[in-house]
């Protein structure tokens, strides 16, 4: 049996690819139409599963994954919005506050309890955010709090910590779904399936009611046809490697939660790279604080 932690080093190349296509398609997409047309292939992808599906679980598990799927459909399009008008390396590190929710979370449902390590690798996400921020041609001493006024107002940062903190919220009943230890788990490929088919209903639902519906899907196909195809390929394959790590008893959540943020340097550096994005070295400094941050958060 594959082990969860090369699963996961699966999910962060995939990703960290994914990111740099959705920011590429991004250029020209609308992010909603962006959303849907993604979703809408996905669940088309996601057919090839049917042969292996089990449908043996609770039905109360129904409504667990619908939930899921309503937040992140929500996620989704809140993420796709703010990497549309964000420059890569600004937007990928900021996935480093990811496991942060998900240990807050846990602390505040679970009781888990949060030590000094803990602490201090949020902390360490705090500044590596700081850093992100600066502006490395002015003076450090006149624009101390310039950073903070820019993480404060801008909209897109918020829609993007918005959307991780929904995912957060997802992350602890989708453990329990899914963990084999669980005598009702869900099989990793059926949680898939129908995660796919409700986050396709779900954005169809919010395109249809916030934009042009269908029509919004087709135009986005007929525009970026090709890489939206690729995307979806992509989040097919990370969301199902994914569902297999943490169906493993012994993969924690924050712990997996954590180790795929390692998509971030990955995606922060080459993306940065290949959009010419401003300021590249300090942000990918930036990035790598938040990574260890992230990755201090669940030890």
């Amino acid at each position: 049996m594959v082990s969860w932690q090369l699963l996961i080093f699966g999910v962060i190349i995939l990703s960290a690819i994914g990111t740099i296509i959705e920011k590429k398609t991004l250029f020209k997409e609308h992010a909603m139409e962006f959303s849907a047309s993604v979703a809408f292939i996905v669940a088309i992808i996601s057919l090839v599963f049917i042969p292996f599906l089990k449908f043996n679980f609770p039905f109360n598990y129904w409504i667990y994954i619908y939930l899921i799927s309503l937040l992140g459909a929500i996620a989704f399009f809140l993420i796709a919005k703010s990497t549309r008008h964000m420059e890569i390396s600004s937007s990928s590190p900021l996935f480093s506050f990811a496991p942060v929710f998900t240990a807050i979370l846990a602390w505040i449902v679970l009781k888990e309890a949060l030590s000094w390590n803990h602490l201090f690798g949020i902390s360490l996400v705090f500044v590596g955010s700081y850093v992100l921020e600066m502006n490395p041609k002015k003076s450090f001493k006149k624009d101390l709090l310039l950073p903070f006024k820019t993480l404060i107002k801008s909209k897109y940062v918020h829609y993007m910590v918005l959307a991780l903190f929904l995912y957060a919220i997802t992350n602890i009943p989708g453990r329990f779904i899914l963990n084999s230890a669980n005598p009702n788990a869900v099989e990793p490929l059926t949680f898939m399936f129908v995660l796919n088919m409700f986050l396709a209903i779900n954005t169809y639902i919010l395109i249809k009611i916030y934009h042009d519906g269908f029509k919004g899907v087709v135009h986005g196909l007929k525009k970026s046809g090709k890489l939206i195809f690729i995307m979806a390929l992509l989040m097919v394959s990370w969301r199902s490697l994914t569902s297999f790590a943490i169906s493993v008893p012994s993969a924690q959540i924050a712990l997996v939660t954590a180790l795929r943020r390692g998509s971030i340097l990955i995606s922060t550096f080459f993306g940065g790279e290949i959009f010419k994005d401003k300021h590249l070295k300090q942000k990918t400094i930036a990035s790598l604080i938040m990574v260890i941050g992230a990755v201090m958060v669940i030890f």
